[in-house]
């Protein structure tokens, strides 16, 4: 048994909202960009590094018998690995990004955080120690698979709200 999800920033949006901004830095250095060659770099390198560092972030969840884990390239290169034996509970739900949590990307404050690209669904991951985790993800019929068995072997409650 084994899942693995690769996500990235596909959000028309971002997009959308990064390529503007790119425009907005160059339009105004237009007339001395002959002369000052030195200006229009400094004035787009940072558009262009936030907008490669978007292309390049993604979230890989890999889930198997032993563990939960995953990586929010390329700020958690390293694995972070979730034991099945830590977990009391798990719940396969739909929720708000932006009002829960305040966004996309690594988030969350204390005990609850989040991890997420894009859309609605995603797995929450209840600790024994009292901490919550919500895990995004694109492909909730195959994550639902794969963790309800788990889940069965395991002994940990599993609820998809999702079906409800």
């Amino acid at each position: 048994m084994h899942f693995t999800e690769k996500q990235y920033f596909k959000q028309k949006w971002i997009w959308f909202m990064l390529f503007g901004v790119l425009a907005l830095s160059i339009i105004p250095i237009l007339n001395v960009a002959a002369t000052k060659p030195l200006a229009v770099l400094i004035c787009i390198l940072p558009v262009i590094l936030i907008m490669a560092l978007f292309f390049l972030m993604n979230l890989k969840t890999v889930i198997n018998q032993k563990s939960i884990n995953i990586q929010f390239y390329p700020f958690i290169r390293k694995p972070k690995v979730f034991l099945w034996e830590d977990i009391k509970k798990i719940e396969l739900t739909k929720y708000q990004p932006m009002v829960e949590y305040g966004g996309y990307g690594i988030r969350g404050l204390g005990d609850d955080k989040a991890y997420n690209i894009q859309g609605d669904i995603g797995l929450k991951l209840y600790f024994k120690d009292g901490k919550k985790l919500m895990l995004g993800t694109q492909k909730p019929n195959e994550i639902n698979k794969i963790v309800r068995e788990i889940c069965q072997m395991q002994k940990i409650p599993f609820h998809n709200s999702l079906t409800e």
